[in-house]
């Protein structure tokens, strides 16, 4: 399973799965992380620490500890 931690740079992925629990899972719902949702890694901290990604035009940051949660299938695979 490929999580959000495994892309790299400008690389596009399709979420297949939020492993999360509440309250966390409501936060990413709320903005536009859903299953099936097409996300692009923007940027990331050099300690991989924070992750910057784009979903449905929207700009959101994650930590690491919700960024691994979110499963994800490449568009390039």
């Amino acid at each position: 399973m490929k999580r959000i931690i495994d892309l790299k740079i400008d690389e596009e992925a399709v979420v297949q799965k939020i492993l999360a629990k509440e309250p966390v899972k409501g936060r990413l719902l709320s903005m536009g992380i859903v299953k099936g949702a097409k996300i692009k890694v923007i940027a990331h901290t050099l300690d991989r620490q924070t992750w910057d990604i784009l979903s449905n035009n929207t700009k959101v940051a994650l930590r690491d500890e919700e960024a691994n949660l979110i499963v994800v299938k490449s568009i390039y695979e």
